[in-house]
């Protein structure tokens, strides 16, 4: 098959517009010699993306299905990332999940699915809470879709919604390619570290006749992963009281505080203390010699210094159908089906060395800098009065999604054709992640040995053995019980009707999209504590001061009357309970906790879940969860539903200037949205005013009541768009473009409520309905050089003004604050009660809020983008007698200005793809390497401390891809190729960094990934 017929065979069938299915075609090159070129596999697909580059009017850059077949991708994000001016963020395994599109977050990339909405209900990455705009792409595999396009400028039939992009994925069709075939893959694959094999495969099987087609196929993996990591939850200082900073002084300026150092030193503390010396100023100097009150202040320890293992297995199904109908060259039906569902099946572990909330005594520290008055780290140290906390979790998460796309494609005359498309979407998760948290015990000598890490985890270590069973009890442990549901939909319908030529034609057209999300949290921790550690199985309410953590049977012995005690007040739950509540012993009591604890793969004990799930009672509880406001993922529950129409009118074609062709598209956009957003709000229960107007005391009064919030927006707007290309004879593209794009608010931003984003109910956020969408004029100018087959050179300018940019707005409250949203002391969590009795109770404690605002100032994102792909028989056939060599590498510059509190975080400055192949004799190999240099991922003011921000380091990830031609090698007819993958073979890391660089805030190491199998088509 020669080099044309090649693009024109995958261009065609995979360049759909975004208002319904037909076809952009390439037009073939004109170099003289080139349709003599026998071209197949990467570099087929090498120049069937150059040439579908070429003649677009846009700045677009495609991937076709050869292309994204042959690397060692496990899914589309990591295909994206191949382009220039693409980002990803990865998950803690390394796995790509979300795209960004020239310097600006992947919430402002609008995703579709052969040119229609798409939302997947998943979290995201490990620990995200996933309610945005973002489309969690390590859904999708690369097999199953034909072409994967990124407009980077918009024109007006692109849906909006993206102010930085679009990108669509665009699955595969039975007239991809004609006739009857077959096409498999399948891969054994394995993670360093892990003793298991897993396995990805993929079957697509179509047939086509004149006018029919039908095309199905299914991917699938099972994968076993096992990453262990560091994780901190930021940075804290201590707070020292007055007799600790000393007369005169002033400490505590830094912000933090967020652990306290006792008066006195207390029994059984460990670390050469003396039980009842007062701990003053005077104590601090003696006991840390060299260090300053202002050091031992303003140094910052990791607020769980949190070794964790995430380790079991990953699966993964997604199956597609397409029909395809055409009785007659004018008329084209077609009708897209996809499923997908994903599974993970882990075990989260964590060993916690507590300093926030804490009162560990610090001797013999160290610290990174003189001059402390603005902060700085602790290198070293010794801390007494230290406690462990282990958090054991089994996750398992499940995602599905249906979705389905119909459409017609009918040439009414000569010059008019019409276009109509249809989609639903329907996406469920959820989330089932409970916790299991023994302690060590308080008072019994714990110590720590402190020592930071510039360049990755501290070392933090313990004078007991954590892998011993015998040495965690329940007191002041916890149990947690909370799930998540979340509910995606997206249904609408587009329709355009086309007059003209390729010299000129009109466009106009519509689309309706009604998209829903909803997200429900359930919460049955109380319940279940109680039951398992906190010595009372049958009495599920709250005592006097809040349930207590774990006591166990240890502390309140089976039948003893007293605590909690709830007075009758004559009316509701409490009527005729006028006699103390005994405690009925705990499911599991502290005396037996060590039969449940096991020594762990990763050097601290584990739980026995199956045994702990079962004495615990575990699924009736579970079962029974009632629905509550909050969520595991930390993400408020609620409903936001947005319905858009919105109407076009395009201009395209191409003008003869000198001996060259201008080729355009101009056009406008109106949209208009309608937004309706719901809310779970707590109010307090109004009897629990007495007449008086005194407040019934906490541990008696009624629950609070749930209500919802309902509010709603309207906008609309109108976006223009226009795009150049003139063609400066056969081997050059100069273009330009202007377009005014959108983003809708974040959907979590909006949401009413109050939500807790740590266990500590340190840090609340609430909701803004209210927030305005975002806004960018984008400008861009481009030339590429086109050298012959798949060789360019292409160097493309662009700026971005963004507008209606929000900031994250933080001040630090009372906790009594909260109450005008409903949140009292008695609608926390046990946990959360606990850590507020630790910061001084409910009318002492203070919580960071955090609510999203627009700001009037601009954020300007200005960029370059460099890309290079060049085959090299010229050199290496004349030189060396060998042809097949060349390379593609691109590389993007961003820097982002504003004249205010308009930020872009997780924008790196710097990134680049670099590709070697060689192509020959049934031979292909490659070798790749991404570069994303660090950059600011997070706000500052984290953890309360006002110049404290997250940083990431830089990222290198080198992968190899291999495959082999049997058929071609050693002419045996019919045989498959043999492929052999090394994903991340460098070993790289994933880090981020709080404030300072050596202070490591996560760091997670994926391992390698080895991938061999084979690969046909008959």
């Amino acid at each position: 098959m020669t080099a044309t017929a090649l693009v024109s065979a995958a261009a065609l069938p995979g360049a759909q517009a975004q208002t319904g299915g037909q076809a952009a075609q390439v037009a073939p090159q004109d170099e003289a010699g080139v349709n003599d070129i026998v071209v197949t596999g990467y570099r087929a697909s090498l120049q069937n993306s150059t040439n579908s580059k070429r003649v677009s009017v846009g700045f677009t850059d495609s991937i076709f299905a050869q292309d994204i077949g042959k690397f060692p991708d496990t899914n589309i994000a990591e295909s994206f990332n191949r382009i220039p001016g693409i980002t990803i963020s990865r998950d803690v395994t390394g796995e790509g999940v979300n795209v960004a599109i020239r310097g600006l977050g992947s919430n402002f990339t609008n995703v579709t699915l052969n040119g229609a909405p798409i939302a997947v209900s998943s979290s995201g990455a490990t620990d995200a809470q996933g309610t945005d705009r973002s489309v969690d792409l390590s859904f999708f595999p690369t097999d199953l879709f034909t072409k994967l396009t990124v407009n980077k400028s918009y024109t007006a039939n692109l849906l909006e919604g993206g102010a930085a992009g679009n990108i669509d994925m665009r699955s595969a069709r039975p007239f991809d390619r004609a006739g009857t075939r077959f096409t498999y893959n399948i891969q054994g694959t394995k993670q360093s570290g892990v003793d298991k094999v897993g396995a990805r495969g993929s079957a697509i099987f179509s047939t086509t006749n004149d006018t029919m087609g039908i095309l199905v196929g299914v991917s699938g993996q099972r994968l076993y992963t096992d990453t262990r990591g560091f994780e901190t939850i930021g940075y804290t200082n201590p707070a020292l009281t007055a007799a600790q900073c000393g007369a005169g002084n002033v400490c505590n300026t830094t912000g933090g505080g967020n652990w306290t150092i006792p008066a006195a030193v207390p029994a059984g503390a460990g670390g050469g203390t003396v039980a009842g010396q007062t701990i003053d100023r005077a104590w601090l100097l003696a006991n840390n010699p060299g260090a300053t009150i202002q050091q031992i202040d303003n140094g910052l320890l990791p607020r769980l210094g949190r070794f964790s293992a995430q380790y079991g297995r990953r699966d993964r199904i997604n199956a597609i159908a397409s029909a395809e109908w055409r009785p007659s060259d004018a008329m084209h039906f077609y009708v897209d089906g996809l499923y997908g569902y994903k599974k993970n099946d882990l075990t989260r572990e964590n060993i916690a060395w507590i300093v926030r909330n804490s009162q560990v005594i610090p001797t013999n520290t160290t610290y990174d800098r003189d001059d402390c008055s603005t902060g700085c780290l602790v290198q070293s140290g010794t801390y007494a009065n230290s406690q462990f906390f282990l958090e054991y979790r089994p996750l398992t998460e499940t995602t599905r999604l249906y979705s389905i796309n119909p459409g017609l494609d009918w040439e009414l005359a000569d010059r008019l054709k019409l276009s109509v498309q249809a989609n639903y979407t329907r996406s469920t998760f959820h989330r089932e992640v409970p916790t299991a948290g023994p302690v060590t015990a308080l008072g019994q000598g714990v110590t720590v040995n402190y020592t930071a890490n510039p360049n990755g985890a501290p070392t933090i270590d313990a004078n007991v053995d954590l892998n011993d069973p015998a040495n965690f009890v329940w007191n002041g442990g916890r149990v947690n019980m909370q799930d998540e549901r979340r509910l995606n939909k997206t249904k609408g319908a587009r329709g355009a009707l086309t007059w003209g030529d390729e010299n000129f034609s009109l466009q106009a057209g519509a689309n309706y999209d009604d998209i829903s999300r909803r997200i429900r949290g359930y919460d049955n921790s109380q319940a279940w504590q109680n039951a398992v550690c906190g010595g009372n199985p049958n009495v599920f309410l709250p005592g006097p001061n809040g349930q207590p953590p774990c006591l166990g049977a240890a502390a309140v012995a089976p039948g003893t009357p007293g605590y909690p005690t709830y007075p009758g007040y004559g009316t509701g739950y409490t009527a005729g309970q006028t006699t103390p509540i005994t405690y009925g012993g705990s499911l599991i009591p502290a005396g037996q906790l060590p039969n449940f604890l096991m020594p762990g793969r990763a050097g601290f004990v584990t739980i026995d879940w199956n045994k702990f799930k079962q004495a615990s009672n575990y699924d009736s509880f579970h079962d029974n969860t009632p629905e509550s406001g909050g969520s595991n993922t930390g993400a408020s529950g609620g409903l936001i539903r947005e319905k858009s129409w919105a109407a076009y009118l395009m201009a395209t074609g191409k003008q003869q200037i000198g001996d060259n062709d201008l080729r355009f598209n101009i056009g406008a956009r109106y949209v208009k949205t309608d937004q309706t957003i719901e809310g779970r709000v707590s109010i307090a229960d109004p009897r629990n005013t007495l007449a008086n107007g005194t407040q019934i005391p906490d541990g008696s009064r009624y629950p609070n009541v749930v209500t919802l919030v309902r509010t709603s927006n309207s906008y609309d707007k109108w976006l223009p768009a226009a795009t150049l290309a003139y063609d400066l004879g056969d081997l050059a593209v100069i273009r330009a473009a202007y377009s005014k794009t959108m983003t809708r608010p974040d959907p979590a931003a909006q949401l009413p409520g109050v939500g807790f984003g740590d266990p500590s109910a340190a840090t609340a956020t609430i909701g803004n309905p209210a927030l305005n969408p975002y806004f960018s004029n984008n400008l861009d100018f481009g030339v590429e050089l086109y050298t012959g087959r798949e060789g360019l050179v292409s160097v493309n300018a662009f700026r971005k003004s963004l507008t209606g940019f929000t900031t994250n707005q933080i001040t630090t409250q009372p906790f009594s604050f909260l109450a005008q949203y409903g949140i009292t002391y008695d609608s926390l969590n046990p946990t959360q009660r606990d850590a507020i009795n630790l910061r001084g109770g409910p009318n002492a404690a203070t919580v960071q809020i955090q609510s999203q605002v627009n700001v009037p100032n601009k954020l300007i994102v200005n960029g370059l983008e460099f890309q290079w792909v060049q085959p090299l028989d010229f050199l290496t056939e004349r030189f060396l007698g060998i042809k097949g060599f060349g390379f593609n590498a691109n590389a993007t510059l961003v820097d982002q200005r504003s004249d205010g509190a308009a930020v872009a975080f997780g924008v790196s400055p710097f990134t680049y793809n670099v590709i070697g192949y060689y192509e020959n004799g049934g031979v292909n190999l490659r070798v790749s390497t991404t570069f994303r240099e660090g950059s600011q991922v997070s706000g500052a003011n984290q953890n309360g401390i006002p110049t404290a921000a997250l940083y990431s380091d830089d990222y290198q990830q080198w992968d190899f891809s291999s495959s082999f031609d049997l058929e071609k090698l050693f002419g045996w007819t019919g045989a498959p190729q043999l492929t052999v993958d090394i994903q991340n073979f460098g070993n790289a890391k994933l880090r981020q960094y709080f404030q300072y660089e050596g202070a490591t805030f996560t760091q997670y190491k994926p391992g390698v990934q080895y991938l061999v199998g084979v690969r046909g088509t008959f």
